[in-house]
């Protein structure tokens, strides 16, 4: 199935969307109703459409995720819209396309924060992390209260990451 090519990634209780490539009206209308139905059963938080690999953007493509962001708010999921070119930009506004209930990041990493995850380098968690526990873990990362912002680092940085390409090297 097309839809394979266009993956709808859960973060945590937040979804993204990298929309690429062209998009046909099956595959715009596909791709609609399964991330209602991914918002509806996990009741994400957020909704990102990374639009960054776009290359064609028509009149039933910008209805489409116009749509798409207001079933998502009236489901009680915001939408925030990224990655837009130069040229989709001034596409839309020339179709006169008002996203009235989406809001718009220049980046993936903007977007994630809007949303309240916090991204930052795992670089810089080392620089200001406290020391080990002696299991490879920052005693502060626990104690993180349960509405705080997630530190996007620690899922694909951090610790783990660096032994492995240690040992990949030796």
């Amino acid at each position: 199935m097309e839809l394979r090519r266009l993956p709808i990634i859960k973060l945590w209780d937040r979804i993204v969307v990298p929309i690429q490539g062209e998009i046909t009206d099956e595959l715009a209308e596909l791709l609609c109703n399964e991330v209602l139905k991914v918002i509806h059963e996990s009741g994400a938080r957020g909704l990102v459409l990374d639009l960054t690999g776009v290359w064609i953007m028509d009149s039933h493509l910008c209805s489409v995720i116009s749509n798409l962001a207001a079933a998502a708010r009236l489901m009680g999921t915001p939408t925030i819209i990224c990655g837009l070119s130069p040229e989709i930009a001034m596409t839309l506004q020339t179709m006169g396309v008002e996203l009235q209930s989406v809001r718009t990041a220049l980046s993936l990493e903007q977007a994630l924060g809007m949303l309240g995850l916090e991204v930052r380098r795992a670089e810089e968690d080392e620089e200001t992390s406290e020391p080990d526990d002696g299991a490879g873990r920052s005693s502060a990362r626990g104690a993180a209260s349960p509405g705080a912002p997630v530190p996007f680092a620690e899922m694909f940085g951090g610790e783990r990451s660096r032994k492995r390409g240690s040992s990949s090297e030796a």
